[in-house]
C-alpha cells in the first residue's frame, strides 16, 4: 500500500467513525468499530458491548474519553493480533514475564494516549465536554473531531510500527 492509498484508507476510516457517531451518538462504539473494520480485527458482541460502555467517559462518568478508549483498545487489539500471528505471544506468561511479553502493546497504547492528550489537553470527557452536552451542534462537532482524530492517531501509530499494510483492503 502506497502513501496515497494509506491516506485514503485513513480518511475512509475517519468518515466511517463519523457516520457511526451520527447514527449512534456513542463515542466509544463508533471509532472502535471503524478501526476494527479498517484493521481486520475480529469483533464479537462482547467487545461491542465493551465499546458502548465507554461513551461519555466511561458510561457518562466523565473520565476517559470514549474516542481515546477506542483508539487505545484497537491499537492494543491489533498489536496483540500481530504478536500472535508472528508467534511472539507466549503461551503462558505471568507477572513480570507477562508485562514484558506485552510491552509492545503498552508502548503503542502510550503513544496513542500521549498524542491524544497533547492534541486536546486532557484524556477526560468531563474536560472535553464539561456540560456533558450531547445535543448542541458545537459539541457534536467537537465529539466528531475527537472521534475522527482518535481513529487517525491510532492508524498512524500502528503504521509507524508495522507499516502501511495494517489496513485491510
Amino acid at each position: 500500500m502506497n502513501d496515497n492509498d494509506f491516506e485514503e484508507a485513513v480518511k475512509k476510516a475517519k468518515d466511517r467513525a463519523a457516520e457511526l457517531l451520527a447514527k449512534t451518538w456513542n463515542c466509544g462504539y463508533s471509532p472502535f468499530m471503524a478501526l476494527a473494520e479498517a484493521l481486520g480485527l475480529e469483533i464479537n458482541e462482547e467487545l461491542i458491548g465493551a465499546s458502548i460502555a465507554f461513551a461519555g467517559g466511561i458510561s457518562g462518568s466523565g473520565y476517559i474519553c470514549g474516542a481515546l478508549w477506542a483508539a487505545v483498545a484497537a491499537v492494543g487489539g491489533y498489536a496483540r493480533k500481530k504478536t500472535v500471528q508472528e508467534g511472539r505471544a507466549p503461551k503462558k506468561a505471568e507477572g513480570f514475564e507477562f508485562i514484558q511479553a506485552n510491552s509492545e502493546i503498552h508502548e503503542l497504547a502510550s503513544k496513542v494516549y500521549n498524542e491524544f492528550v497533547k492534541m486536546f489537553g486532557s484524556p477526560n470527557c468531563k474536560d472535553l465536554n464539561p456540560k456533558f452536552d450531547l445535543v448542541s451542534p458545537e459539541q457534536q462537532r467537537l465529539c466528531r473531531a475527537l472521534v475522527r482524530k482518535g481513529v487517525e492517531i491510532a492508524l498512524r501509530v500502528l503504521k509507524e510500527r508495522y507499516g502501511a499494510e495494517i489496513i485491510e483492503r
